[in-house]
């Protein structure tokens, strides 16, 4: 099926502006004026605003975990394993923007708005909990493992905002070091 490139200059326009500035600072006219489209031709694809910031959540959770599947490395251990997630996610933040993540950004201007919005942000959180569960597996590591790491993707996301890419991709690293040289036997 061939993509409209209209209906992707408004995706894309939309993604730009609402990770810049948030969801409600941006309204559907000055999506409509960078994207270069008429309103007809947003209407036409999209019933609403809101139908553009599921879409394109969607598109970036699905963008999110094809660049995990590609990059991780589940076959070399567990240091290899977690030394390929950090990195993948670095790649992430280096490639998208260092504006925190958009999902939590929809989550907390949703909640109690929309439902559906703020839903697909946390089922888009346990989906990344899930997936790392998942690939843990293997490695026989304590069931708290997948939460902590998480948490360090979560941190990394925060603190890219504020501090130096390299520094806090050493600091992250510097902590999975720390989960496994803790005395675990993995």
């Amino acid at each position: 099926m061939k993509k409209s490139k209209k209906k992707e200059a408004i995706l894309n326009t939309a993604e730009k502006l609402f990770y810049q500035h948030g969801f409600h600072s941006i309204g559907v006219k000055a999506i409509l004026d960078q994207a270069g489209v008429a309103p007809m031709t947003l209407y036409y694809h999209f019933k609403s605003k809101e139908d553009v910031i599921k879409e394109i959540l969607f598109r970036r959770e699905n963008h999110y975990f094809e660049m995990l599947g590609e990059k991780i490395n589940k076959s070399d251990g567990i240091d290899s394993y977690m030394t390929s997630l950090i990195q993948a996610h670095m790649d992430w933040i280096k490639a998208e923007g260092t504006n925190g993540c958009l999902f939590l950004r929809a989550k907390q201007e949703y909640e109690g708005i929309n439902e559906e919005i703020a839903a697909l942000s946390r089922e888009h959180k346990k989906t990344l909990l899930n997936r790392i569960e998942n690939d843990l597996k293997p490695f026989d590591v304590p069931g708290s493992f997948g939460v902590q790491l998480s948490i360090i993707l979560e941190g990394l996301t925060s603190m890219a905002q504020i501090q130096g890419i390299e520094e806090v991709k050493e600091a992250a690293t510097d902590l999975v070091k720390g989960l496994t040289d803790s005395g675990n036997e993995f």
